[in-house]
């Protein structure tokens, strides 16, 4: 066990080794930034006639100024013809209009269920069905046994005629 464990820790102290190395690598997005700082900066050239209490170091930490040559620079201002931002100009909203109900009134399906055609008459195609309980808005009632009322269903949208005999109130 303690071999193994041996072998292991060697191999990982190689692999640390062998893999920490500093190859030279740089990220993609310093690459620019060295390049950049090798190109501003410039040797310090050290007098001969150095006076006794400035040091290496000192010299070392003041860099040589840089001029940069005169083409380069470049004078930039932004003065705005009117202000960049204005106060919010008010519109007065048209009053909403309260939903109209619509006219007719409300029946419930009281057969098992029926179909709503296209048009009043059983020769008609048949556009949906509804189950019992169903509640629909009748728009026109039909007169007698064999009348047939026009509905509307207002959740679905659906519009048109079943037998008015197969139509309760609740």
């Amino acid at each position: 066990m303690f071999r193994l464990l041996a072998v292991l820790l060697v191999g990982m102290y190689a692999a640390m080794l062998i893999g920490g190395q500093d190859r030279g690598q740089t990220r993609f997005g310093l690459m620019q930034a060295k390049a950049e700082k090798s190109a501003v900066s410039q040797p310090i050239a050290l007098a001969e006639t150095a006076t006794e209490t400035e040091t290496v170091a000192e010299r070392a930490a003041t860099p040589a100024p840089v001029a940069a040559p005169a083409s380069q620079v470049v004078v930039a201002s932004f003065v705005p013809e009117k202000p960049l931002m204005s106060a919010p100009v008010l519109v007065e909203a048209a009053p909403i209009a309260p939903p109209t109900l619509p006219e007719g009134r409300v029946l419930y399906v009281g057969s098992k269920s029926i179909n709503v055609r296209e048009g009043p008459g059983k020769d008609h195609a048949v556009i949906d069905r509804l189950p019992k309980g169903e509640a629909v808005l009748v728009l026109v009632e039909g007169e007698g046994p064999e009348g047939w009322s026009l509905i509307r269903i207002e959740g679905d949208g659906i519009e048109g005629y079943v037998a008015s005999r197969l139509l309760i109130e609740e």
